[in-house]
């Protein structure tokens, strides 16, 4: 069941949403039903042109469409709307939820305040207001947020290419209760002009190769909004001829292989407390996938070129220039498609389970 209710008012008093469904809701209720059921006291103040949706959060997210290659569904926003999208998102953060909803909803997009029926949590979501298939859409991605979660931001910039990433950051996100999830809103290949960042390599719409994003906005506004801890995990994957490559660099057979960095290739300690190296530890604990590390074990995709690593690396230019340092909160997590197909409940459980190992020791306020 989806109940969606988009309040388009404010009000300083608290309002029955019974009545609000009654005088302005969009609503989806089963046959039977003849009322709205009871809303929880936390969602009554008003917000302008705020959302309210009650439903399953995680098969939402997972009927987004992605598009195709070159479908031309993504539109670069200007620098004023890349800023005002940076604020929008610091505001929501906040808990000023009012003033994100009057930023973004000029560029289309809505705040979501939803309330998932499987948790009973409150996720805040910014999505675009129009799906993919209108024309008023921008493929600018969604986000959503989860103030009592743990500092973790999942990211899938090529939700639709690397197969089976955008299920398992979304599974992941609500196994691990990470506080961001961040989902690309086309296919890295839907448009045919290229990228001004990284060489001109990449299609413009590869938002892991493009900082004039909705993607980047929201992820620098992480960045500097959130706990100094907080780490990165972005999702990518590999085919047969990558496999080969990197089975050789490794020194594998396994088909089930993980390429791990933090954008950055310099030779680490495998007894590091980092979050690459916690990770490296929870996978190789059960033998079941080969976890390799960028810079020790091999030299290929490393991410290197990644602008959100980049800009989490301190590069003095996120869009042209390689990080020279890392400040060991990005992780670029390069995947088989062995593991993508048939190892995610797998990873989700490494993935939490490094976590857990990290935060307990790095950050006193990021559980």
């Amino acid at each position: 069941m989806l109940i969606e209710i988009t309040r388009q008012f404010a009000a300083k008093r608290k309002t029955t949403l019974t009545g609000i469904a009654i005088a302005s809701a969009l609503a989806v209720f089963p046959a039977a039903a003849n009322q709205l059921p009871p809303f929880p006291d936390h969602l009554n103040p008003i917000h302008f042109q705020t959302k309210i949706m009650l439903g399953d959060l995680r098969a939402y997210l997972k009927g987004i469409d992605y598009g195709s290659k070159g479908d031309n569904a993504w539109e670069q926003p200007s620098a004023q709307d890349l800023a005002t999208f940076k604020s929008a998102f610091q505001a929501l953060m906040d808990g000023n939820t009012s003033a994100a909803s009057n930023l973004v909803s000029p560029l289309d997009y809505d705040v979501i305040e939803y309330h998932d029926s499987v948790t009973g949590k409150l996720f805040y979501v910014l999505q675009e207001k129009y799906p993919l298939s209108d024309s008023r859409s921008n493929g600018g991605g969604t986000y959503v947020y989860d103030p009592s979660g743990v500092s973790a931001v999942l990211q899938a910039p090529h939700p639709r290419h690397d197969l089976f990433t955008a299920t398992q950051s979304i599974d992941d996100f609500f196994y691990t209760s990470s506080k961001y999830l961040m989902l690309a809103g086309t296919h890295r290949n839907s448009n045919t002009t290229l990228s001004q960042c990284t060489n001109g390599n990449y299609k413009e719409s590869d938002v892991a190769h493009q900082t004039s994003s909705y993607f980047q906005s929201v992820h620098e506004s992480i960045d500097e909004f959130a706990t100094p801890n907080t780490v990165f995990i972005q999702y990518h994957g590999f085919g047969s001829t990558t496999l080969k490559k990197l089975q050789k660099q490794c020194g594998t057979t396994s088909s089930k292989m993980l390429n791990i960095s933090e954008g950055v290739r310099y030779a680490t300690s495998d007894n590091s407390t980092s979050f690459m190296h916690a990770l490296r530890r929870q996978v190789e604990s059960e033998n079941l996938i080969e976890a390799c590390i960028y810079g020790n074990d091999t030299t290929s995709l490393g991410g290197t070129w990644n602008v959100q690593g980049r800009f989490t690396n301190h590069s003095s230019n996120a869009c042209h220039t390689n990080a020279s340092s890392s400040q060991k909160r990005f992780v670029h997590l390069e995947q088989s498609y062995s593991v993508r197909k048939y190892n995610r409940d797998d990873m989700s459980r490494y993935l939490k389970n490094a976590m857990d190992e990290y935060f307990t020791t790095h950050c006193d306020n990021c559980m």
